[in-house]
């Protein structure tokens, strides 16, 4: 999926990504001092909030509540998706904990993704997916604890819901089948969800192959404020080791 054509200039596509940056990290609203002081001391604050103005007129950015600062949409989390955020490398903790997940298992289906479930469940603080979608669907999930962790989250009604709906297998499945028609990581931003159970969340999903033909998908939901980068170079690593151990 790409941006609807939204032209930024250099000092926009800067304070958007200072922005999106802090935020997914504080997950507090990002006031111009701070990008000023923390990003861009080389423009005044007044500056800054001309620009921030400028963005939040284009729908990249908006002031919750009464707060001074801002945070990005959905439009601009996938700005910062598909225009300015950078491939992540897998550190080597994450290297270590895939490698080890995945070592002992010798091409036992049930197994590998049980063992996806489980490192994806320690690598990442959101819900875990992870379903076949050959002759006999079978749906796996976990990390809902995770999901309390998330201030977006402090609503119980609200998380008892999503783990209701995550719960439900036919739609999981569903979502996961359409979520993989594409090799790669797929993912969707909150209002792009085309299912109306997960729109205020994000969903990033991706497959495996087996014999050459796609035989399911995994993947994580949580929050729009989620560190995509990380979230895509873990999945990208994992159907690596599950295409090469279904390879023959």
């Amino acid at each position: 999926m790409t941006t609807k054509i939204i032209e930024l200039d250099e000092r926009k596509k800067r304070i958007l990504e200072a922005i999106t940056r802090d935020y997914l990290h504080t997950a507090e609203p990002v006031g111009s001092r701070t990008i000023w002081r923390s990003y861009m001391p080389d423009l005044s604050p007044a500056t800054i909030r001309n620009e921030m103005a400028d963005l939040e007129a284009m729908g990249l950015i908006v002031q919750p509540h009464t707060s001074a600062g801002r945070v990005p949409t959905d439009l601009g989390y996938r700005y910062y998706v598909d225009h300015l955020m950078k491939a992540r490398q897998l550190t080597a903790k994450e290297e270590e904990v895939i490698n080890e997940g995945f070592r002992s298992i010798r091409q036992d289906v049930d197994e590998a993704l049980h063992q996806t479930l489980k490192t994806l469940s320690h690598l990442l603080e959101y819900a875990s997916v992870v379903a076949t979608l050959d002759n006999k669907t079978r749906v796996y999930s976990s990390g809902f604890s995770h999901m309390l962790k998330q201030p977006e989250f402090a609503d119980l009604n609200y998380t008892r819901q999503l783990m209701e709906v995550v719960e439900e297998e036919d739609l999981m499945a569903e979502l996961v089948r359409e979520y993989t028609t594409e090799k790669g990581v797929t993912i969707r931003i909150g209002g792009e969800n085309k299912f109306k159970e997960v729109k205020h969340c994000s969903v990033v999903m991706s497959s495996y192959d087996m014999k050459n033909k796609t035989s399911g998908g995994f993947g994580v939901i949580g929050p729009t404020r989620m560190g995509y980068a990380r979230v895509a170079g873990i999945l990208e690593s994992i159907s690596r080791r599950l295409d090469n151990l279904f390879e023959e």
